[in-house]
């Protein structure tokens, strides 16, 4: 949040030994917010002690006073701004809603119970892996090759040579493009149900491999993935797919 670092920025300047108010004062007027390329100074930004909900008719409300009185953001009073902020858009703004989430837990697990994890563990156990990560060994043992492929087929070697190469972002966009979700359950491929399938897919007749995309029914983790004739070639198709947004018959 660009706000939080300039907060921090502010915050440096204060902390820092041997230097004249003058010289601070220099260093405060001259912190930037930065939005979209350009730079302007807190005060410049129109904000003021009020929050307003992305939608009234979800939130019910159109505004909120963050304290009675209305007064604009400056940088002088940027701390109390944004505490405020995170005071009511995540503790008193939300009471409600996680009250009705805490009473939804209750009926299926005592929150009682949850205090033996840790906030990550939670996260995990909830959310699913945030980073999806995987080892070859993993990818040949939890992946089922059928219809045309086998752990054996150069094809999909291939297809696990490029798993193996994917950095952080597109092995997210490959989970969420073979299971609609970009988050794999706890433990990884082992507990994805169902398992992972790759099939060949068959094209039609004089159709070039390298030409054509994968495709997946995402409900039963099925990827349908032509036999291209480089891991390049497989990678870039493999990513392009990812990347396209929309629901296809395929």
């Amino acid at each position: 949040m660009e706000l939080e670092r300039v907060r921090k920025a502010k915050a440096r300047i204060h902390a820092q030994q041997g230097t004249s108010e003058e010289e601070r004062r220099r260093q405060l007027d001259a912190l930037r917010v930065r939005l979209s390329g350009h730079e302007c100074r807190v005060e410049e930004l129109g904000l003021s002690f009020v929050h307003n909900p992305s939608s009234a008719k979800i939130f019910g409300f159109t505004e909120h006073r963050l304290r009675e009185d209305r007064d604009d953001v400056t940088l002088d009073n940027l701390d109390e701004y944004l505490d405020a902020v995170q005071r009511f858009c995540l503790g008193t703004g939300v009471e409600v809603q996680w009250a009705a989430f805490q009473q939804g837990i209750e009926q299926v697990l005592p929150m009682e119970m949850l205090r033996g994890f840790s906030a990550d563990e939670l996260e995990a156990m909830i959310c699913g892996e945030q980073a999806p990560e995987w080892t070859r060994e993993e990818v040949l043992q939890f992946t089922e090759p059928k219809l045309g492929y086998t752990k054996e087929s150069p094809g999909f070697l291939r297809f696990v040579n490029v798993m193996m190469s994917l950095d952080a972002a597109e092995r997210k966009s490959f989970v969420a493009f073979v299971t609609g979700c970009a988050n794999l359950p706890p433990g990884g491929l082992a507990n994805l149900h169902p398992r992972l399938t790759v099939v060949r897919k068959i094209l039609d007749p004089g159709r070039d491999s390298d030409s054509a995309y994968p495709s997946v029914n995402t409900c039963v983790h099925y990827l349908k993935l032509p036999e291209y004739t480089s891991e390049a070639t497989l990678k870039k198709r493999l990513m392009e797919a990812c990347l396209e947004k929309g629901f296809h018959l395929n």
